[in-house]
């Protein structure tokens, strides 16, 4: 069934095994493969995407095919169910920017929230960066919750 709950001993820990490993090793993953969805690649730019829009879980890659960024979508974001799985660091689709502070402290970086002509507002986000991935974390503009968590490979070009 699409969608499924997604359950491991550590999530955190599995989704950042997952960074750095190619998309064509990624689709073959327990984890992956227990959704019984088939992925939906696209390319755009210089960036490839695979996508599972009814598990809630998306991926991103450079030319070289090696995963950057994990997307963990709320329901309704962007078109995707909500990811059923565990969010990394104890996150919650229902929290709001303070709660994620009282949780995680201060964030490396924050941003968004301008209007930016032909394409609206920019959600407002808080990046976390750790020793061995960064955290972005993105909330929705009507609920001030969590629509989108990201995890990515740490570094300078985490964004």
């Amino acid at each position: 069934m699409p969608g499924a709950y997604i359950e491991s001993e550590s999530m955190q820990q599995d989704l950042v095994k997952i960074l750095g490993v190619s998309l064509d090793e990624v689709v073959r993953l327990p984890l992956l493969v227990a959704l019984k969805e088939r992925g939906v690649p696209k390319m755009v730019h210089d960036r490839l995407y695979l996508d599972y829009p009814d598990s809630g879980i998306g991926f991103d890659a450079g030319l070289d095919g090696k995963v950057a960024t994990i997307f963990l979508f709320a329901d309704g974001y962007q078109g995707h169910k909500a990811f059923r799985g565990e969010l990394p660091e104890g996150i919650s689709f229902t929290d709001d920017p303070n709660a994620i502070r009282t949780r995680l402290g201060k964030p490396t970086e924050t941003g968004g929230g301008a209007e930016v002509q032909f394409f609206g507002k920019v959600p407002i986000w808080n990046r976390f960066d750790r020793d061995s991935y960064t955290l972005h974390v993105q909330f929705a503009d009507a609920s001030g919750t969590v629509n989108l968590v990201s995890v990515m490979r740490p570094g300078p070009n985490a964004e």
